[in-house]
């Protein structure tokens, strides 16, 4: 069945930069504020790269998503700003409807996203991505920390993606939930200049004690409709035998630039 729901979703995001190209490509002005190329987590998948906000630059990220199995509908809430031309700050908030819809929701998130190296012909680029989270939502969950190594190599229209990272559980005595690993490899081409598809594979801990790896395959496109708005979809099959991975996950995002 996993397979079956991989291959539909893989035709209908084939289907995404053919409509694209259809369609007013967004013209190339300087700076382009928009980039479909940047790829955030949930937008449409997990894997993230080295791109940052654009220095001055004010962003709205909204998704709404799907997760299988647990009912859950999800969505994101997230204000990023490039501070300087490769730092970034970011503040999001998690809603959950459905099971765990209540402990960790709307809890603060705040993201620095730094390029520490710019990649050149035979090197990748390299950034770190570092997370706190604040218990401001509802029920108290402790203060979580996460650091993320980021790697991003270029070969044309075509780049490769590599995420490793660790987090931190904070309160975990209390709310049965245990520290994580997690590491992310993925490709990415820009099928025009403002049409990216993506795809991944992401394995991680499940913050739960008890719990078991969640493996996902995940596919995405990315569009740049406008100079100021990106329109993303993904969808996700679990390929592990965990009892935290999901049959199928679904994303739909909607990213703005504000000034």
């Amino acid at each position: 069945m996993r397979l079956g729901l991989m291959a539909v979703a893989v035709v209908a995001l084939l289907a995404v930069p053919a409509f694209a190209q259809q369609a007013q490509p967004a013209p190339k002005a300087a700076p382009v504020a928009s980039d479909a190329g940047n790829l955030v987590q949930g937008f449409p998948t997990q894997i993230i790269d080295t791109t940052t906000t654009p220095e001055g630059k004010l962003q709205f990220d909204v998704n709404a998503g799907y997760v299988s199995g647990e009912g859950l509908q999800t969505t994101l809430w997230e204000l990023s700003y490039g501070v300087t031309p490769d730092v970034q700050i970011s503040a999001f908030w998690p809603f959950i409807i459905g099971e765990g819809r209540v402990t960790g929701n709307f809890d603060t998130s705040i993201e620095v996203l730094g390029n520490l190296y710019k990649g050149d012909e035979n090197w990748p680029s390299f950034g770190l991505e570092l997370i706190g989270r604040f218990p401001t939502g509802f029920g108290f969950t402790g203060y979580d920390g996460t650091i993320n190594g980021v790697a991003t190599k270029a070969f044309g229209a075509w780049r490769a993606n590599l995420n490793a990272g660790y987090t931190t559980i904070g309160n975990n005595e209390t709310a049965n939930r245990a520290h994580t690993d997690s590491y992310k490899i993925g490709v990415d081409y820009m099928v025009e200049d403002n049409v990216c598809v993506i795809a991944d594979y992401f394995n991680n801990m499940a913050p739960v004690i008890g719990a078991e790896r969640i493996q996902m395959l995940e596919v995405g496109a990315r569009w740049a409709a406008t100079q100021i708005d990106t329109l993303s979809l993904g969808v996700g099959v679990g390929v592990g035998n965990g009892n935290a991975t999901p049959d199928f996950t679904a994303t739909l995002g909607y990213q703005r630039v504000l000034n």
